[in-house]
């Protein structure tokens, strides 16, 4: 009984097998850095000067605004 789990088991991942070229992943982007950068300037600057607080939060619009408006596919070559 179990050779016959087994035997199924081999069969459906047989059939299940992932090709590169079916894996669909979004374009790397450098938003989500300069997203965590502003961050990073907003707690620094609540440490510090609330100026760099000002400026993290200005980055962190532009980023959110870039990122979302960056397009989401890219023109293959193929």
């Amino acid at each position: 009984m179990t050779t016959n789990l087994a035997e199924t088991k081999n069969e459906a991942a047989a059939e299940s097998t992932i090709t590169p070229e079916d894996i669909h992943l979004p374009p790397s982007s450098y938003w989500p850095i300069v997203l965590a950068f502003g961050f990073s300037a907003i707690v620094t600057g609540l440490a510090l000067n609330i100026a760099i607080s000002i400026i993290g939060v200005v980055i962190i619009l532009v980023a959110a605004i870039g990122w979302v408006i960056e397009p989401v596919h890219v023109a293959e070559d193929h």
